[in-house]
């Protein structure tokens, strides 16, 4: 995953391409069977590590350098989000822990904000400007700057409060290492933002530090907020909170619009030149800043956030134009773009490279992760996609593959549903059975395999494939029957394997065995009554040999007279 701030777990992806999908830029790519950022075109949304349900990607933690810095003696600055309502409910408790933990000030971020508003306000009162699209969310300042360029003329020419915070704190705190406290992943660029040097050292977020401090919480007591001048801007994270902040102006149009794709919507209408005179609250995440990626794993953070801060702010006492104590200025600028533009012919080519050969087959589903197919075959060009990737593509020829299987398979294949009903027979299947002239579906099993051994191995059917071995006198046929369930589908899948030809084969050698073993028998039996025929002729030869020669002997040992 090519991202300094997001990082793959490569052991936890489980390549559900959930991520690819969530992506509102395309920067998360599917190539080389592993999900990866495109910087250049990633604005860190979150979106991607909000929707990964493996917990497989990581955010750049920069925790261990700022203990290092405590360790160290340094001071160190803490500038805290408004959106910590989701974790801790009580200021004056977070900020006595973590003075505790080493920081020399641990201030509310909400300070900037009511410094940005201050900005926002002059710009209203000028009125100069077309339309003014607010600069808090780094995350659509990205979006706009990449993909809109011809936009930021609307961006209002004003840091986010997080830099106006830090430029505060550094203008009385010049030695200080500030560091945010943060619910937002596009934050940590922002603070590397060459633009904006110097104002924020580093940021840490709210779930590491919840971590960190978790056994302190447990005893810590509930204790008041400190009131500040401004603290209506602590609703900055809440959905329209910047625009509650500021006194109306009847120059202009106040919307708050919440997600990227509702935004882009809103800078679509603005490029046609269909709106004019408004004033835009944007913010990446639905329910703004409470709704933040870094706070995705509190349940409920946005409507506990939401309470909390309203019950910690007057909502009468708004923020007016006004001299500034810091600069705020900024200034937005088209980015680079450096994507190739594709023909329409080599659009068109790699479409139905893909099987995008006519209308039919073009579904714009989304499930690769792209908007339409057309997007999808852009994207395989730039070499942000795998063109195997298309789900009704994959489905089809899944089925394709299934139904040749099938239909040219030469075993029968019987579907039965949980009654031993037939519910389907192949085309090999019912030659077997020789069913060309009658359409076996909806009769019982047995009416085509009548054998209760059949049957009862069929209802006792489990997880495993049953083989039961049977010959049927009426198709003149020996079937090895393999039984099973299909998985997750309450039906019972029956496949025949014709056995007939071995089966014969079998019985004619055991008859050969059989026919060879009585010969040979005859053959031994007639060899041994040869061995005893000769036997008994040796037999009576030698005792008439013995009696001669028993009689010669006696001849020749008698004296001679």
């Amino acid at each position: 995953m090519n991202s300094k701030y997001i990082r793959l777990v490569e052991k936890s992806c489980h390549n559900c391409m959930r991520c690819v999908r969530a992506c509102p830029t395309n920067a998360m790519t599917y190539i080389n069977n592993a999900p990866e950022i495109v910087a250049e075109e990633c604005i860190l949304c979150g979106r991607c590590f909000m929707a990964c349900p493996h917990d497989a990607k990581t955010i750049l933690s920069e925790i261990d350098q700022v203990k290092q810095w405590l360790n160290e003696g340094k001071e160190v600055i803490l500038s805290v989000a408004p959106s910590f309502t989701a974790v801790w409910p009580q200021f004056g408790a977070l900020e006595r822990i973590l003075i505790g933990r080493g920081f020399s000030m641990v201030d509310e971020t909400a300070k900037g904000a009511k410094l940005v508003s201050t900005a926002f306000a002059n710009l209203i009162k000028e009125g100069k400007m077309k339309n003014i699209i607010t600069t808090c969310c780094p995350a659509v300042n990205s979006l706009i700057e990449k993909e809109y360029g011809d936009l930021v003329q609307y961006m209002a020419p004003v840091v986010s409060p997080l830099i106006a915070h830090g430029r505060l704190i550094k203008s009385t705190h010049p030695d200080a290492k500030v560091v945010f406290l943060s619910p937002c992943i596009a934050k940590m660029r922002e603070i590397e933002d060459a633009r904006f040097a110097g104002a924020v050292d580093a940021a840490i977020n709210m779930e590491e530090v919840f971590l960190w401090i978790s056994e302190d919480l447990q005893d810590s007591e509930a204790e008041d907020w400190k009131s500040f001048e401004g603290s209506i801007a602590r609703l900055y994270p809440t959905a329209g909170g910047i625009i509650s902040t500021l006194e109306k102006d009847p120059k202009y149009k106040y919307v708050a619009v919440d997600g990227i794709d509702r935004i882009r919507d809103v800078l679509q209408a603005m490029r046609q030149g269909q709106l004019e005179g408004y004033f835009f609250e944007v913010n990446s995440c639905q329910g703004s800043c409470l709704g933040g990626p870094l706070l995705s794993h509190f349940k409920h953070n946005e409507w506990l956030g939401q309470s909390v801060i309203r019950e910690n702010v007057d909502p009468a006492k708004q923020i007016h134009a006004g001299e500034l104590p810091v600069n705020l200025d900024a200034k937005w600028e088209r980015a680079v773009n450096q994507r190739h533009k594709f023909t329409e012919q080599e659009i068109l080519e790699e479409m139905r490279r893909e099987g995008k050969t006519s209308p039919d087959k073009i579904q714009d589903c989304g499930a690769c992760g792209y908007e339409t197919c057309r997007k999808k075959a852009v994207a395989v060009l730039e070499g942000k996609a795998d063109p195997r990737i298309c789900l009704p593509m994959a489905l089809e020829h899944a089925q394709s593959l299934s139904n040749v299987v099938i239909e040219n398979t030469p075993n029968g294949i019987i579907i039965l549903d949980e009654q031993l009903t037939v519910l389907e027979v192949n085309p090999s299947g019912r030659k077997q059975l020789l069913l060309d002239d009658l359409d076996p579906v909806g009769l019982p099993l047995s009416a085509i395999l009548p054998d209760e051994t059949l049957e009862k191995a069929v209802r006792r059917t489990g997880k495993k494939t049953e083989h039961v071995i049977i010959r049927y006198d009426q198709y003149d046929k020996m079937f090895d029957h393999a039984i099973f369930h299909a998985k997750n589908e309450p039906y019972i899948v029956l496949i025949l394997m014709d056995r007939t030809e071995e089966f014969n084969r079998e019985e004619k050698m055991k008859a050969i065995r059989s026919r060879t073993v009585e010969v040979t028998q005859q053959v031994i039996d007639d060899q041994m009554r040869t061995v005893q025929e000769i036997a008994s002729l040796l037999g009576e030869t030698t005792a008439k040999s013995k009696v001669a020669l028993t009689k010669l002997k006696q001849a020749l040992d008698e004296p001679n007279d």
